[in-house]
């Protein structure tokens, strides 16, 4: 029996659902990867309190993971969240060199805050598992 290669987008996106089991969010694990232009895996990033902060799921310290799910607007601002988003964790343990040009593959579609800083670091493709964005730059 032969088994078939996995194209790229399928194996970064298999490797971003590994990298969210990490995730400290009882509302929703999320993952994410960076890769290069040359796909090379740069940074990865999962969600949750950033170190030293107490955790939603080990510690229960989440305002907004401690609210019932109909409190919680859909697409709201995440104010009320103490967990540093996927994306944003995977920029940041990434050098600038080796974000521009590269593709950030995560398990759920960015929020706002998130694409701004995606925009910010020039990376030209975001790939998750319900669609695929190629980004544009003056």
């Amino acid at each position: 029996m032969s088994a078939q290669r996995p194209d790229w987008d399928a194996y970064f996106l298999a490797g971003a659902s590994w990298v969210a089991s990490r995730a400290d969010c009882t509302r929703s694990a999320v993952g994410a990867i960076l890769v290069n232009a040359q796909r090379e895996v740069r940074g990865t990033g999962y969600n949750g309190a950033p170190s030293g902060v107490p955790g939603c799921r080990s510690e229960g310290a989440c305002p907004r993971g401690q609210r019932s799910y109909s409190e919680v607007l859909p697409n709201s601002n995440y104010a009320n969240c103490t967990a540093d988003h996927a994306e944003r964790n995977a920029i940041r343990h990434t050098r600038p060199e080796d974000r521009a040009g590269g593709t950030l593959y995560t398990t759920r579609a960015p929020c706002p805050s998130c694409w701004t800083l995606i925009r910010a670091a020039r990376i030209a493709r975001v790939v998750c598992p319900d669609g695929r964005w190629t980004l544009r730059y003056p």
